[in-house]
Parts: structure tokens; C-alpha cells; sequence
């Protein structure tokens, strides 16, 4: 049977459908440092941050579209891994790929972990206050994380069905929320639609703006680990993606305009008007939760926060042990990492490590945010460079394979990998907040890049005895798997036999 052939028949088949693509692509991005981005960002600016939001959100509907084809040309578990591998060599693609993935779940991962327990909590006073004094609401998080990770060991299909609850819960709140809160009379005099007129006198301050906004779209192509357990996969991905992006961008600016109109943005401290505002804290939610629908909307708010948080560690659960998986496959990683559950062909070890970072992280910083802080900025930078080497990769693979099969091609290529590359850029120049230097955040963001490069020359240099900058076949990443590999098969052929026996 010819590559393209076998290609089509694996973007074909799968065990789990559209809802599922699109409950993936937005699980992550809805995080909690989001939602509270959100809130920070109209407290602040008010119609300058929704400019910035809509021209973030054009520059990340331009990034999905380079993801979308990259995953219909490889349907694999490693995805950005093999991406970058396939167009620029095995060197980017590590490097790449654990800076992006594997140290953002260490510190982002920790953060949404803490923050997730913390912004549902606020809403329940009595219980927010118990839990204080105790200093255990960040073990809230920790409890998620162990609970989902226990469920993605099941099986895709099981997660499945979490995940598309979960983020249907937490969209219908918000929107729900939103749209009450701009019924209701506003309980704040306003300028604008959002808050603050639109200023443009500043024009670092506009860019700064939108390098804020780009991060609250960051991580809807988690859902391309999970093509070769998607159906149609080359159609659903990029529908998913698309779709996904722009429920967010309306959810949140429905969301954040209700904010403003309801709560003011008083300062926390009247002795100190140039410190931190209400909006800037998780405690602008009780107060709008209260104002919009009274004591039930709070416990209301509450339940829906919990869902984001636990749509959120779920997705991170699920794809980050399918990308070390994937790895391992292509000798990346210890072939420790291609152990399979005998029964639920769950990549086992992946998702062990996906929950043991975030909990004993948020254990041994005890849920202090603040220590971490700079090291999750750090991250999310390695984050934004990973984009940049997928956009890099399959601009590269245009030119170098114009023959290879796309079920999907990035349209009026290569403007949308431009415009997304330039936005990124913008994104971790300007990510520094106010109070904090730029050395905080940059140098960590070195070191991190620094360590991973060194790691990836010595283990394909040393180890897997390659050319680290040759990139890899692409027939060889779809033959990895397509095939058996270290006795086991692919992730989809054991989930669809396992799914066939137990119908």
C-alpha cells in the first residue's frame, strides 16, 4: 500500500470524534491564569485590551492553521515533536519539544495546579477561609491532578467523556455569566464597551497589550497527540482548532465585559491607588459572581472555576505522555516511556510523570505562587519558541517536500506563518509585568533553553548516534508508527481492539 494511502486510512479511523477535538483545544487554553488574564486585562485597559485580544486571536487563528497541516501530514502521538524533527532535525525537535512541553508542565503545570483550587475556592467563603488558615487550598489542585490522572490511565475514551463535560460546564458558565452581567444595569460608570477608551497614544503600551492577550490563546494545538485517536483527523483538527479559538476570543470578551460593567476596579489598598486593583486578584470573581445572580451565582461560579481548572489538568494529562511517548519511540527519550498498561494501552509511565511534577512541585513550594512566578513566564516563553520551530519546520517542509501528502494545507501560505511568528515575538518581548525585571524572567528562560539544547546534542550525538540537525524522513516517522515498535503496537490499534472486544 503506497504512504498516502496509509496515511489517509490513519487520519481516517480513530476512537473518538469532533467534541472531543474541540473539548481539547480548548481545555488548556481556559485555564485559570487566563480567566484571570482576562479579568486583569479589561480592569486595566478596557477597549485597548479588546483591540489587543482581537488581533492576538487573528495571530493564533494563523498559528493553527500551520499546526492543522503539520498534523495531517504526521498523525502521530509525538506531534510538535515530530513536526520540528521532520523539517529541521532531531536537535530542534528536543529541544524544542521538552523546553516547551515537559518544563512548562514543571512550572505552568504547578501554577494552574495551585491557581485551580485557589479561584474555585474564593467563591465559598466559609470553606475559602478553613482552608487558608491551613494554608491547604492549593491541595485542591494536587487532588485534581491525581484523580485525572488516574482517569486517563483508563483510556482515551474515558477521558474523552471527562473532558468534553468538564469544558462544557466551564464554556456555558462563563457565557452565561457573560451575558447576565451585560443584561443587568451596569454597577460601574463606564467610557466604553469594555471599560477604558480605546487608547492608542502608546503604542509599546497597545503592543504590550497584545503580547498579554497571545498568551491567553496558547495551548489549543494540544489536541494534535490525539490525531491518531481521532477520527477524521485532518478534517476535525483544524475544525476543532478554528472553532475552539474563536468560542474562547467570544466567550472571553462577553466574559470581560460583564467584569467591568459590574464590578469596579477599586484599589486593594486606598493608601497605595498605584497597587494592585481588584481585577487584578481572584477575589473580582466572588464580588461578580454576587452582583450578577446573588449567593447561588457564587457557588455557581465556584463549580464552573473547578471544571476549568480540572478541563485544563486533564488535557495536560492526556497529551503531554502521548508527546514522551512519541519521543521514546524515536529513541528521544528512555524506551522506558513506550511501557503501554497491559489492558488499557495507556502509556503509563508518561502519566505518571505528568502527575508527580505538578504535585510534588505545588508540595514543595507549599502553593506559594509568588516563588515560582518568574519560572513559569520563563516557560511559557519556551513555549512561544516551540511555535516558532513548528512554523520554521513546515515553511521548510513546503520547499523541501512539496510532494508529501496534506490532507490539509495552511491557506495563502506563508503569510499566517509570518503574521504568527511575529506575534509570538511580540509576546515574549513584552511578557514582563510591572513590578518585575525583565532579568527575572529572561535569564531562567535561558538557562532552560540552554540545558535542553546541551541535553538534546549529547543524547543524538551520544546516544542515538545521528546527525542531530538532518531531518528525519518523514516515511520514517509515519513507518514508526504505522508499525509495531518495541512489541507494542500504536496507541489507536490497541485503543480501537480494546474498544472492539469490549463492544
Amino acid at each position: 500500500m503506497s504512504i498516502e494511502k496509509k496515511l489517509s486510512q490513519h487520519l481516517q479511523q480513530g476512537v473518538v470524534g469532533f467534541p472531543v477535538a474541540l473539548a481539547s483545544s480548548v481545555g488548556v487554553v481556559m485555564a485559570s491564569p487566563v480567566i484571570l488574564t482576562v479579568t486583569s486585562g479589561f480592569g486595566m485597559a478596557g477597549s485597548t485590551f479588546a483591540l489587543a485580544m482581537l488581533i492576538a486571536f487573528i495571530m493564533m487563528q494563523a498559528q493553527a492553521t500551520t499546526f492543522a497541516e503539520a498534523a495531517s501530514m504526521l498523525p502521530t502521538s509525538g506531534a510538535v515533536y515530530d513536526y520540528i524533527s521532520g523539517g529541521l532535525g532531531r536537535f530542534w525537535a528536543i529541544t524544542g519539544t521538552i523546553s516547551a512541553y515537559l518544563l512548562v508542565h514543571v512550572f505552568a503545570g504547578t501554577a494552574e495546579t495551585i491557581l485551580s483550587g485557589i479561584m474555585a475556592l474564593v467563591n465559598f467563603e466559609h470553606l475559602n477561609t478553613m482552608m487558608e488558615h491551613s494554608g491547604t487550598s492549593w491541595m485542591v489542585g494536587v487532588g485534581l491532578v491525581i484523580l485525572f490522572g488516574l482517569l486517563n490511565a483508563l483510556g482515551i475514551t474515558i477521558f474523552g467523556k471527562a473532558e468534553i463535560i468538564l469544558t462544557f460546564v466551564m464554556w456555558a458558565t462563563l457565557t452565561v455569566f457573560g451575558v447576565i452581567g451585560l443584561l443587568k444595569a451596569p454597577a460601574v460608570s463606564l467610557q466604553g464597551w469594555f471599560g477604558n477608551p480605546l487608547d492608542l497614544s502608546d503604542p509599546s503600551g497597545v503592543l504590550s497589550l497584545i503580547g498579554m492577550a497571545m498568551f491567553m490563546f496558547v495551548g489549543f494545538e494540544l489536541v494534535t497527540p490525539l490525531a491518531p485517536e481521532l477520527k477524521n483527523a485532518g478534517r476535525n483538527i483544524p475544525r476543532a482548532a478554528r472553532l475552539g479559538l474563536t468560542g474562547v476570543a467570544v466567550t472571553m470578551a462577553i466574559y470581560g465585559a460583564a467584569m467591568v460593567h459590574q464590578v469596579a476596579n477599586v484599589a486593594m489598598d486606598p493608601k497605595n491607588p498605584a497597587g494592585p486593583h481588584l481585577l487584578d486578584t481572584p477575589m473580582a470573581i466572588p464580588a461578580f459572581a454576587d452582583q450578577v445572580m446573588g449567593p447561588f451565582g457564587k457557588i455557581w461560579l465556584g463549580i464552573g472555576l473547578l471544571f476549568a481548572g480540572a478541563a485544563t489538568i486533564n488535557t495536560l494529562i492526556a497529551a503531554l505522555p502521548r508527546i514522551l511517548y512519541g519521543m521514546a519511540i524515536d529513541g528521544a527519550l528512555p524506551k522506558a516511556f513506550t511501557y503501554l498498561h497491559p489492558r488499557f494501552k495507556t502509556p503509563l509511565l508518561g502519566i505518571l510523570v505528568a502527575v508527580i511534577i505538578p504535585c510534588s512541585h505545588a508540595w514543595f513550594i507549599q502553593g506559594d505562587l509568588d516563588r515560582i512566578m518568574p519560572l513559569v513566564l520563563a516557560a511559557v516563553c519556551a513555549w512561544g519558541v516551540a511555535y516558532l520551530l513548528v512554523n520554521l519546520a513546515v515553511a521548510r517542509l513546503r520547499f523541501t517536500r512539496p510532494d508529501f501528502p496534506r490532507a490539509y494545507r495552511s491557506p495563502w501560505f506563508p503569510l499566517p506563518q509570518i503574521v504568527s511568528s511575529v506575534g509570538i515575538l511580540l509576546a515574549i518581548w513584552y511578557i514582563t509585568p510591572p513590578g518585575m525585571h525583565p532579568r527575572d524572567i529572561y535569564l531562567p528562560f535561558g538557562i532552560m533553553l540552554g540545558l535542553t539544547a546541551l541535553y538534546a546534542l549529547v543524547w543524538t550525538v551520544c546516544v542515538q548516534r545521528v546527525n542531530p540537525f538532518r531531518a528525519v524522513a518523514l516515511e520514517d516517522i509515519l513507518a514508526a508508527e504505522f508499525s509495531k515498535v518495541g512489541g507494542h503496537a500504536s496507541l489507536i490499534d490497541e485503543e480501537l481492539k480494546r474498544v472492539a472486544t469490549s463492544a
